[in-house]
């Protein structure tokens, strides 16, 4: 196929990752990276051998998608603007800041014809795709999501920063709906709560705990399930494993089995996919409806924690 015209709008940390991945797949002509920042965006574009441009808007008629990594409050109306111009948008997590605008971004893009993939990256991960076809009946789903102390995205808490991701496989992987959440949330060193510990029961029986903390004093990205057998599966997010322990007849655990991966970069899986869907016209894996569930779940859980314990 022809490589998609493709610009990078924002190149903060996350930004400059999708940069060097647009200029890296032959699926992607990258045409240009936008900033209000010149001093930052000029020596990125130099980089990969690309225009740069401090108004997004000068994108327009250039391109036939976008990736937005702006911060999280500018995403709807930069969405909104590059859907009004016909251009199929990939915009980063979570998708906007309130329920509202995620609504009517997934109506205009459908009203348009247009793809609208958020940017939940975890669902690229190979380890999460060999788990969607594993899983059986989960009973307790434990999340931990830690980080030591960071100045990037600050302008959000960690549910929106770091937590959504593990709602966004929840949702994915799990399709009871929520009958019960309860939430605890402290800021440390941000406007927005750094530590969080959510608990939310489905209507099934089964039990999610989640941890997440951008104020660790180590990097980890894990998730468990126990099963109704007794099955566990255990995934490491940053090393792409997956394990299986069985009880045995006895009831001590069995010898761990681990589960072949092939394992590859996430965000490459993930913009190839959007690629793909601009090309194609499927729907992507993770939509704008997954994006603003997502963000509903976040909201339930924001509101809890707020109602209940955050503290500053």
């Amino acid at each position: 196929m022809e490589p998609v015209k493709i610009g990078v709008v924002g190149v903060g940390s996350m930004g400059k990752n999708h940069t060097r991945v647009c200029a890296e797949l032959p699926q992607l002509d990258l045409v240009g990276v936008a900033d209000i920042d010149k001093a930052r965006v000029a020596p990125i574009a130099a980089q990969y051998n690309t225009q740069y441009y401090d108004d997004y808007k000068k994108l327009y008629g250039k391109i036939d998608a976008v990736v937005i990594v702006s911060p999280t409050p500018l995403h709807y109306q930069i969405a909104q603007d590059f859907l009004a111009q016909g251009i199929h948008v990939l915009v980063e997590k979570p998708i906007t800041v309130d329920l509202d605008q995620a609504k009517r971004l997934v109506a205009s893009a459908k009203e348009k014809n247009l793809i609208l993939q958020v940017g939940h990256l975890e669902r690229f991960n190979p380890a999460v795709m060999k788990l969607k076809q594993m899983v059986g009946r989960p009973v307790l789903i434990e999340c931990h999501r830690l980080s030591g102390p960071t100045t990037r995205n600050l302008d959000v808490g960690i549910v929106w920063d770091l937590m959504i991701h593990d709602f966004d496989i929840l949702l994915s992987l799990y399709k009871s709906p929520v009958t019960e959440i309860n939430a605890m949330g402290t800021s440390i060193y941000s406007d927005f709560e750094d530590v969080a510990h959510v608990q939310i029961r489905f209507k099934s029986g089964a039990v999610a705990s989640l941890v997440a903390s951008r104020n660790s004093g180590e990097r980890k990205r894990r998730l468990k399930i126990t099963e109704d057998s007794g099955r566990v599966l255990s995934l490491d997010f940053i090393n792409q494993t997956l394990v299986i322990s069985r009880p045995g007849p006895d009831g001590r655990p069995l010898a761990l089995e681990p589960v072949h991966i092939d394992k590859e970069e996430p965000l490459q899986l993930e913009l190839r996919h959007f690629a793909e869907c601009v090309v194609t016209h499927k729907e992507p894996l993770v939509s704008g409806e997954d994006g603003k569930r997502a963000l509903e779940l976040a909201m339930h859980v924001l509101d809890n924690m707020h109602r209940i314990s955050f503290s500053k």
